[in-house]
């Protein structure tokens, strides 16, 4: 299991801004472009905090799934 460290949500903002400006230049049109790269940082955001969130459950159920080993 890993964090969600700086370098990658870097990363996650740099592919929204592609996504974005690939969107834009698709259909020509400035404003859907800005639009569009709000929304892919905000989805890919959101995806690497749902990942993250998810990781930790995991590592807690774990957590307690040994604990549990140990006193039987």
């Amino acid at each position: 299991m890993y964090s969600v460290t700086f370098q990658k949500i870097l990363l996650y903002i740099g592919i929204g801004v592609f996504i974005g400006l690939m969107v834009g230049l698709i259909f020509g049109d400035v404003h859907l472009g800005i639009y569009s790269i709000f929304l892919s940082i905000i989805t890919i955001l959101l995806t690497a905090i749902f990942a993250e969130l998810y990781h930790v459950r995991e590592a807690i159920n774990k957590q307690r799934t040994e604990q549990d080993k140990l006193r039987k």
